[in-house]
């Protein structure tokens, strides 16, 4: 083992410092210092937080002193070495006499000697150098000593070291960002980032200047920044923390070797040269990070993060006109937009943050309701001013047309300028990755939908309907089922095609074509991810050769079923073309690229060999195959130089060898190209032989030619890696100009996967095919439905039916009790629908429907605080959207609307807002659960072909000790009204004790007797008021009157 580090260097530093003539130290002081040199010593551990631990190329330095935070150092202990003197006087007799002491205030053993040495003992004075912590006695003697470790005179400006100012510089260009300085073997943070990231990975905080311009209080008493650091090895797994919390992190690497530093101009410079060498944040990780990985089980830390840049522009008191971009980097897609929406609601934002998913928005807007928006949805804002459009010139010089709207091109211009930190600005300069939001293709379900059918919840897992629907194979095939889940088609034939190619694919999955295939893409990676980090320059070698080898091993198994993909997919009468048009669409144009892709020539350019390499530096320099690459010159030459100059060391070697006489004599390895002689021969070796190292038995030198050659090859080795690494970028280049080819390729092999994951699941028991009818009307019509999700998490749901009509039943009012299933079912008729119109199998014994060009939800209970809207306000701004934003193909579910307020008035909502609906010319299809089923009576009685009533079923009970009925759900649709909700079985089921649920019935049966009383009183009184009315007009006999008093004295 080394030698241990002894701490006497630190007291060699006070010795030097000249004495104070007016106030000597205690001579003790001294011998503290010469006592510490040869009793006292550290373990390797310890000597690193005393010690001064710094990067060497750089000439800086930084204090190491263990503690956790600046306020509160942690306590260490301090070892005395065995053997002491024991002549009981001085620093010794202090040692000898303590044992083991403590130094950051812990208590120190109660015997004689330390109670006599009071403030002047070895250990207090130790400890009150380490913590900075003087006592009034001592403060003369220790402030006059010169140590980095000890409090600086205030009215001095300190100077940095050259690193801190290195680092300064760098973080007031990047203020935005946290920054990860590499330093040596580590990464290290400084003054504000060291205190945030010191917090969130739980490693100690080093003491030290807290601010840049020293504004805090405490900075004085320092001459450097305070710091935190963590080894490099673990720069993925802290950099993933830290992304988790919304952190932009910037990485800082060294930009020049020291061999390049000697043969460059600024030699002079004390600190390599450092740049900002990459930009992560949640939106970028997975481009940015070489080992973010992605599959479909776990997706990458923000796979589905978008950036966005939007404009909002006030049209009216209560209008805004929205303009928008937003990107995604790991899928390459670009979305623009432009919209009108309300300050009240903001309905038309919030579903776009729902599809989009923006986790950055840069901001041109002054609307207060916008910012509190996004910042709800944990958006980091960046603003900027409506005058600043000097990156459109600039973007315009590119010369690229973009195909957006020209409203919007002064927004992709400052979206690219913001994507530059990242280097990943050239997205936006493929045009094929362009698109708008909305579509007529395409159903648009709103936030409200979204959540309340689940078809996202628990973030697309357990418990959604994109979790019942994903069985594709590969990452990008679910990623594009995602899409295909937001968007349910609104054109009959479209949907018509997808389910006809799920019936094609469920008959010939067995050939051998298709099996093979589906057997390969079970292994083949992240093709989209890996293609877009390649555009971005941003991907390592071996992510590339597997990218490469896969497309190729595409291409082999095409070549491979040639003549089954010619004559039974690509023939009009084969039989795959015969069953379905879009597998024959999408297999010609995968075959056609993959016969001809330049891919397989791409692929011979790399040396496998070196790709296998664990080592980084020989997987760079031996990555290129320079025989089959077809710009090797500059390479070649450079591993000439090199080749040269280990001529020239063998042939200094040889001199060697017949100079010690030692013809078998070779360097101990071909890195440091040293000489090993005994220790016994170093007599007789020139006195210009540098000695690096020894140990008891050898000494190694190097000659004064093997050190200029020594330098000039380490020179040749670093021009080496710079070549290889440009060359890489010049490699990529010829993927990226297959970019258009290979991002159709990808696409059509992910339409391919979402038909397998669709035919998979409509392999399920008991699943039909839907059947569009498109000259009904509007209607829907399912036999014994099932809810996908729940019957998914292995429940006995209970199927039934369900027939609405545009000219019979087109509201259908459901009452019953609490718990009942209404819910439930009216969601199910939801999720059938849009996996009909998905293009999907259904649970259902027989479905057929029309075309609905959206579904609108109005479900649950809840506030907003953050807007100032309680319960009933949000219930009744969701009811609004629906009223403004619904169709007559639309489809309506209304969930115990009026809940949020009085009996009285929500029984009035409810009933206004279905007459308003049944007097439309247009009425849409309407599903409405209510416990107030009076209402069903008295629509029924007016409108009698337009209402439907239903309950869902279930039989009362009488247990003993319970004075009301128990309910058992049956959750059966029946036709009819059901009187009561039996809220108090609830109230039992969740465990409320049965005095409080005895009591509540007494008072409930009340209250009811109470209110039939007064309906029969007010209906007397009407009758009265009908029949003077009557005799005032003489419509009536008094005969015919005396008869309409007795029927209303009857009832």
């Amino acid at each position: 083992m080394a030698a241990q580090p002894t701490i006497s260097r630190f007291f060699k530093a006070v010795k030097k410092e000249p004495k104070d003539t007016n106030q000597d130290p205690p001579d003790e002081c001294s011998d503290i210092g010469k006592t510490a040199e040869t009793s006292i010593s550290l373990s390797d551990e310890e000597d690193k937080y005393l010690g001064s631990i710094g990067d060497s190329r750089d000439g800086s330095s930084e204090r190491s002193i263990d503690t956790k935070v600046q306020e509160e150092p942690a306590k260490r202990i301090v070892q005395q070495t065995p053997n002491p003197p024991a002549d009981g006087t001085g620093a010794s007799n202090v040692g000898s006499s303590l044992g083991k002491f403590a130094l950051n205030g812990m208590d120190l053993p109660e015997t004689d000697t330390n109670k006599n040495a009071n403030s002047n003992s070895f250990a207090k004075r130790l400890n009150s150098i380490l913590n900075d912590d003087t006592t009034v006695e001592d403060k003369d003697v220790i402030d006059k000593r010169p140590s980095k470790m000890l409090k600086v005179d205030d009215s001095k400006e300190t100077k940095l070291t050259p690193l801190d100012e290195q680092v300064r510089s760098l973080k007031l260009q990047n203020m935005d960002k946290i920054l990860l300085v590499r330093v040596g073997y580590k990464y290290k943070c400084f003054a504000e980032d060291a205190i945030i990231v010191s917090s969130i990975l739980h490693i100690k905080l080093v003491q030290g200047k807290l601010t840049l311009d020293n504004s805090n209080p405490h900075d004085s008493q320092y001459k450097n920044f305070a710091y935190c650091s963590f080894p490099d090895v673990r720069l993925n797994i802290n950099l993933e923390r830290l992304i988790h919390e919304n952190l932009k992190v910037g990485i800082v690497e060294q930009s020049e070797t020291s061999s390049l530093k000697k043969q460059s101009e600024n030699k002079s410079k004390s600190v390599f040269e450092r740049e900002v060498t990459n930009v992560v944040s949640k939106a970028t990780y997975g481009i940015n990070v070489d080992k973010a990985r992605s599959s479909k089980e776990s997706p990458i830390l923000g796979d589905t993060k978008s950036i966005w840049i939007l404009k909002v522009v006030p049209t009216s008191e209560q209008l805004s006109k929205y303009s928008l971009v937003s990107v995604n980097l790991n899928s390459g897609e670009v979305i623009f937009d432009e919209f009108s929406d309300t300050a009240s609601s903001s309905e038309q934002l919030i579903t776009r943050v729902k599809y989009l998913d923006p986790i950055e928005v840069i901001l041109q807007c002054s609307e207060k309701h916008v910012n509190r928006c996004l910042k709800n949805a944990e958006c980091q804002i960046t603003e900027i001013k409506e005058e600043d459009n000097r990156h459109l010139d600039a973007f315009n010089e590119l010369k690229v047309d973009v195909p957006v709207p020209e409203t919007l091109k002064e927004l992709v211009a400052h979206l690219y300028h913001y994507l530059h930190q990242y280097n990943n600005e050239n997205i936006l300069l493929i045009t094929d990755n362009y698109r708008p939001f909305t579509s007529k293709m395409f159903m648009l379900l709103d936030g409200n939908a979204m959540d309340a059918l689940d078809i996202f919840s628990n973030e697309g897992k357990k418990g959604s309907l994109f979790w019942v629907l994903n069985h594709t194979r590969t990452p990008f095939g679910s990623r594009q089922l995602r899409n295909w889940v937001k968007r349910p088609l609104l054109n009959t034939t479209d949907i018509e095609d997808r389910l006809d190619a799920i019936e094609c694919i469920s008959e010939v999955i067995n050939d051998i074509f298709f099996e093979s295939l589906n057997h390969l893409l079970k292994s083949i990676p992240d093709l989209s991810h890996t293609l877009n980090r390649i555009t971005y320059g941003r991907t390592s070698r071996r992510e590339v050769y597997y990218f490469l080898k896969q497309i190729c091993s595409l291409i082999d198994h095409f070549k491979l079923h040639q003549s089954y993909i010619e004559n039974q997919i690509l023939l009009p009468d084969g039989k795959i073309p015969k069953r379905s048009k879009l597998l024959p669409k999408w297999f010609q144009e995968m075959y056609e690229y993959l016969k001809d892709s330049n891919i397989p020539r791409i692929l011979t350019m790399v040396n496998v060999a070196a790709v296998m390499e664990k080592d980084p530096e020989k997987q760079q320099i031996g990555f290129l195959n320079l025989n089959n690459y077809d710009n090797p010159a500059k390479i070649i030459d450079i591993q000439r130089n090199i080749e040269s100059i280990q001529d020239e060391m063998n042939v200094e070697l040889n001199n060697i060898r017949k100079f010690l006489k030692r013809p078998y004599l070779n360097y101990r390895d071909e890195v440091d190209y040293l000489i090993e002689v005994r220790n016994s021969q170093v007599k007789g070796l020139p006195d210009d032989w540098v000695k690096v190292n020894s140990t008891k038995s050898v000494s190694r030198f190097l000659t004064p030619k093997n050190t200029k050659l020594l330098q000039n090859l380490q020179y040749q080795k670093d021009l080496l890696l710079q070549e290889t690494r440009s060359e890489f970028l010049v490699f990529l280049q010829k993927i990226k100009a297959e970019y258009t080819s290979l991002n159709k390729l990808i696409q059509k092999i992910a339409n391919y996967d979402c038909i397998l994951a669709l035919a998979a699941t409509s392999c399920a028991i008991n699943y039909v095919r839907p059947k569009f009818e498109t000259n009904k009307g509007q209607f829907v019509s399912i036999v014994k439905g099932r809810n996908a999700v729940i019957e998914s998490l292995d429940r006995n749901y209970v199927p039934n039916d369900s027939n609405m009509y545009t000219n019979e039943g087109k509201i259908t009012i459901i009452t019953g009790p609490n718990m009942g299933g209404k819910s439930s079912y009216i969601r199910q008729v939801a999720l059938l629908i849009v996996m009909a119109q998905i293009g999907s199998f259904v649970p259902a014994h027989s479905m057929e429907l029309s075309l609905f060009d959206n579904i609108f939800t109005r479900i649950g209970a809840n506030d907003n605080l953050l807007q100032g809207q309680s319960t009933f306000m949000v219930e009744m701004s969701e009811i609004l959207h629906i009223i403004k934003r619904a169709t007559p193909k639309s489809l309506l579910l209304l969930d115990e609307v009026g809940r949020g307020t009085g009996t009285i008035d929500g029984r009035a909502i409810c009933y206004a807002i279905l007459k308003y609906y049944l007097e439309l010319v247009d009425c849409p299809l309407i599903l409405f659960t209510t416990h107030f089923p009076d209402i069903g009576k008295q629509l029924r009685d007016t409108y009698q072909k337009a209402i439907k009533n239903f309950y869902m079923d279930y039989v009362e009970e009488q247990k003993p000790g319970e004075s009301w009925q128990s309910v058992i759900f049956l959750y059966q649709l029946k036709e009819g009204l059901s009187e009561d909700s039996y809220g108090l079985n609830v109230a039992k089921l969740a465990g409320i004790d049965s005095e409080i649920i005895n009591s509540a019935y007494q008072v409930s049966r009340k209250m009811k007797n109470e209110e039939s009383e007064s309906e029969k009183l007010l209906k007397l009184v009407l009758g009265l008021r009908s029949i003077f009315q009557s005799s005032e007009n003489k419509a009536e006999s008094n005969g015919e009157q005396f008869r309409r008093l007795l029927e209303i004295c009857d009832n």
